[in-house]
């Protein structure tokens, strides 16, 4: 999608967006992730999950990419707050998904079963938190490219954030696959922790609510870039709301709700309990 061209600094001499933004549904989301933060903050320290340091501050993103919505409101000619919430919205979502791409070696770790995984964990980590990372560089690239004033330049920012946008929806059906194969080689061979935590199957399933979500996000917004700024997808605010920050705020509330920091506490205690021999 080619966004419209700012000007260098201060304001455009036409408008930015092709609606004036909703004041009331930017502050809503600006709270709701504010406070899905909050709560993953107050669950990072006594669970020990560092891991989702990167979650929190995509919450923190999501949460300001929305407060430049809202500032949108009263002037939809001013860069600063496009150029905010353009940025920030995009590469938010790869911040929450870098947390739930390291969730699966931990999980594999933790039940003892890197036996059954289809990559080593240290190595299904690092692989796709590196995609993940390229993915939100080129992003950011692309959005700031898309802002820089200079039409060819909008151009390649456009493909460049397309392409981002595409690794991210692959990478995320790739890692749905091997987080399938993982489970059910490990419901036909339980582990011995596992057979102890039964609950480990919903951790599982939490895996697959939350990458599918992001998955149908992503898809939206490929589509939405693709399709141009005239498309309708672009050109009507509700669709953002709904296939965008509705489905990363459910992905907060499902990641509090089912924290899988919750299991890796729980076998980290049975390790402590286990007597020396």
């Amino acid at each position: 999608m080619t966004m419209p061209i700012l000007t260098a600094r201060g304001e455009a001499d036409f408008d930015l967006y092709p609606y004036t933004p909703s004041a009331s549904a930017g502050y809503a989301f600006v709270a709701l992730f504010s406070l899905g933060g909050l709560v993953h903050l107050c669950m990072l320290i006594p669970l020990r999950a560092w891991f989702f340091i990167p979650f929190m501050l995509g919450c923190a993103g999501e949460a300001a990419g929305y407060y430049g919505r809202a500032w949108s409101h009263s002037n939809i000619r001013s860069g600063s707050p496009y150029l905010l919430q353009l940025m920030l919205i995009l590469a938010s979502a790869p911040l929450l998904a870098a947390s739930i791409y390291m969730i699966l070696g931990r999980l594999i770790r933790a039940l003892d079963a890197t036996h059954h995984a289809v990559l080593s964990p240290r190595w299904t980590t690092k692989i796709y938190v590196l995609i993940d990372i390229g993915s939100f560089v080129t992003q950011l690239m692309g959005t700031a490219m898309q802002a820089s004033g200079d039409a060819a330049g909008a151009k390649t920012g456009n493909t460049i954030v397309v392409a981002g946008l595409g690794v991210q929806l692959v990478a995320f059906s790739v890692f749905i696959l091997s987080v399938a194969v993982f489970h059910r080689r490990l419901v036909l061979e339980p582990t011995e922790i596992s057979m102890e935590h039964k609950s480990w199957a919903r951790y599982m399933w939490m895996l697959y609510a939350v990458s599918g979500l992001i998955v149908v996000r992503s898809i939206f917004r490929l589509a939405e870039f693709l399709e141009g700024a005239e498309g309708k997808l672009y050109t009507t605010e509700v669709f953002l709301y709904v296939f965008d920050a509705s489905l990363m705020f459910a992905v907060v509330v499902i990641s509090a709700a089912v924290h899988p920091g919750m299991l890796l506490r729980a076998t980290r205690k049975r390790e402590r309990d286990i007597p020396l021999l």
